[in-house]
């Protein structure tokens, strides 16, 4: 496999060559300790001593040696300085023989390891771990540089860390394309084989593969309607390779790295390719655009019923503000017939019954003849249409109205997609069973315990469902479930379960373990230096160990 270019030419100046000091820097990098200047004294010419020194600087930085002709004169100076050799002196040569005996002293000095044999074994390890959890290359390379760090190892070149990753990327490529191999059968070879053909002989059709690339960002029933049908077809090629994408240990990332490719590449492209190979970056796009496909699905669903509520509260809002002018008109009518209907005749009626002059017969009489006039009828049906009015259940009406619409876009996403619930969302989960089984069709057994009081008020009336305004609760509350992460996509990026996005129990118990060997190895330690001190020796238990 040809070296692969992982880092940008800019990088690999930066990496390669020594660090570019500002004065600050300088200062920080280039001032040494009287033991590294007593070493450096006793070197036998000033070239030797200035050439040693400026290359422990740059070490100090990078964990890195580099040739005597990349020092920088401002370094070469600065260092000279602190040896008292004048400003006038005239910096000669530092052989390259002399500095590869002088990067003995000073990896000595700063206790780093030589990169050697047994370093090349140990970092080749770390960066096949790195390379099955499908890491990228330039976060492989900087991450080996880490690792090396951590393990007090000096750095080697860009190229040679290039050079590690492309062989460890290409036995890992051959370890997939052994695996196709052996799992592809001719059915499942011939149904890959297939994206790569043109559906019909005319100049303007296209791959099917090509189609597959785009998706569509649009909320028109339609579109999404042709998602759908992408979704289904995917689904099915994903059902039938799920043996396949389980042997090649394929993860999130290294999905997306393969499929990567077979965006950016032509049709011509990948048929120059092996078979294997071509399988393998096709096996990824396929699970690729899977878990797009169904996050872009989920999207437009949170979009669309996003939408719909804001324009349902608008609405609502300005039916409120229509009908409160209405309202206060009917009431201000309602109180002035209360003024001259009733409080005026309670008036009468006291006036009556205060007059001395009048016998009670007689105003009983009065009073009688005052009460001829009936208005509480009139009265009655004006306050109740005012309380209706007050109680009205417009919101669910306008819910109700707008509900066609909002179904001709959720309704294919929901019969679709599979979810899967937590524990909170059980009864959500039955209802959307219970939609898709029914091909969204609604009926008197559906499920109703998702729903709140008021909500399984409005759609149950006289022992009849509502199916329109059941679909909208029903959408509305997958929305919140999802946005709250107790419905989640069995495949997807975006909105996978909880669970997927932490540290597994296998990768949790081994790296448990092996925490716990390091701190025993650590108190065996200790215990040894202790005894070794005390001229005591005696024997302790792992239990006690784990103790300490």
């Amino acid at each position: 496999m040809p070296r692969m270019q992982i880092l940008n030419t800019t990088e690999e100046e930066q990496y390669d060559n020594p660090p570019i000091f500002d004065a600050t820097q300088r200062k920080k990098s280039l001032t040494f300790s009287q033991s590294l200047l007593e070493i450096a004294c006793e070197l036998r010419t000033p070239d030797n001593q200035v050439g040693f020194l400026v290359a422990c600087g740059y070490f100090k930085v990078t964990k890195k040696f580099f040739s005597s002709e990349s020092f920088h004169l401002k370094d070469i100076n600065y260092v000279s300085r602190q040896l008292n050799l004048g400003e006038s002196y005239n910096y000669g040569s530092y052989s390259n023989r002399t500095r590869q005996r002088h990067e003995h002293l000073i990896l000595e000095y700063f206790g780093i390891k030589r990169f050697d044999k047994d370093a090349e074994i140990l970092l080749s390890q770390e960066a096949i771990k790195m390379v099955h959890d499908q890491l990228k290359p330039n976060l492989i390379f900087w991450r080996c540089v880490d690792f090396l760090n951590q393990q007090k190892i000096e750095l080697p070149s860009s190229n040679f860390l290039t050079l590690l990753i492309t062989d460890v990327l290409a036995e890992y490529k051959e370890n997939l394309m052994q695996i196709i191999n052996e799992s592809l059968d001719y059915e499942t070879k011939y149904l890959l084989d297939e994206l790569f053909t043109q559906e019909s002989t005319s100049k303007t059709s296209r791959y099917r593969l090509t189609l597959l690339k785009r998706i569509s960002q649009s909320t028109k029933p339609a579109k999404v309607r042709e998602r759908v049908l992408d979704v289904a077809y995917l689904a099915q090629l994903h059902d039938q390779l799920i043996p396949v994408i389980s042997a090649m240990g394929l993860k999130h990332e290294g999905i997306k790295y393969y499929a990567g490719s077979v965006h950016k590449s032509k049709i011509f492209q990948l048929h120059q390719r092996s078979d294997e190979d071509r399988y393998i970056h096709t096996i990824a796009f396929i699970a690729h655009q899977y878990f797009r496909l169904q996050d872009n699905l989920i999207d437009v669903l949170l979009s669309v019923v996003r939408t719909f509520q804001n324009t349902v509260q608008r609405e609502h809002k300005e039916l409120c503000y229509e009908q409160g002018k209405s309202h206060n008109l009917k009431l201000s009518s309602f109180l002035d017939r209360l003024d001259d209907d009733v409080f005026d005749l309670i008036k009468q009626i006291r006036e009556l019954s205060d007059d001395e002059s009048m016998s009670d017969t007689h105003k009983i009489s009065e009073i009688r003849l005052l009460l001829q006039v009936d208005n509480c009828n009139e009265l009655e049906n004006e306050k109740l249409e005012i309380e209706n009015e007050m109680n009205a259940v417009e919101l669910y009406k306008i819910l109700e109205a707008r509900s066609v619409r909002l179904q001709n876009r959720v309704s294919p996403i929901l019969k679709t997609l599979d979810f899967q619930a937590e524990s909170g969302a059980a009864d959500l989960m039955d209802a959307i069973r219970y939609f898709k089984l029914n091909n969204g069709v609604i009926k008197i057994n559906a499920p109703l315990k998702f729903l709140n009081d008021d909500q399984e008020a409005a759609v149950v009336i006289n022992h009849k469902i509502n199916p329109s305004l059941y679909k909208v609760f029903l959408f509305i509350h997958i929305t919140s479930a999802i946005k709250a992460g107790t419905l989640n996509l069995n495949h997807s990026y975006k909105y996978r379960p909880l669970d997927d996005y932490i540290i597994s129990k296998e990768r949790w118990g081994k790296e448990k373990q092996q925490l716990i060997e390091r701190q025993v190895s650590l108190s065996l330690l200790i215990v040894k230096l202790y005894c070794r001190n005390s001229t005591m020796y005696f024997m302790i238990s792992t239990k006690e160990l784990m103790k300490i």
